[in-house]
């Protein structure tokens, strides 16, 4: 069983995990409520985002895409 640290670190390349890997997530995600609202506010707060750089005015998918990892990174090493 896929630990919920090792799911916060492998959410966000999901697509690029193997098969079992991915349904190892899965599982985890069914069983852990806590893993579960995780993953559900890092969409909310994707698609947040996306919007807002959509009304602030045309900006690159990659400096989206960078935001994002920076945003990931520190949620996966927060500060004690």
């Amino acid at each position: 069983m896929m630990s919920c640290k090792e799911l916060v670190k492998n959410v966000n390349s999901e697509e690029d995990l193997p098969f079992f890997k991915r349904a190892e997530l899965r599982m985890h995600l069914m069983m852990c409520k806590h893993c579960s609202n995780y993953v559900k506010h890092l969409e909310l707060m994707k698609s947040g985002f996306k919007n807002l750089f959509r009304k602030l005015g045309q900006v690159e998918d990659s400096k989206i895409r960078s935001l994002e990892k920076k945003i990931i990174e520190k949620n996966q090493n927060p500060k004690d």
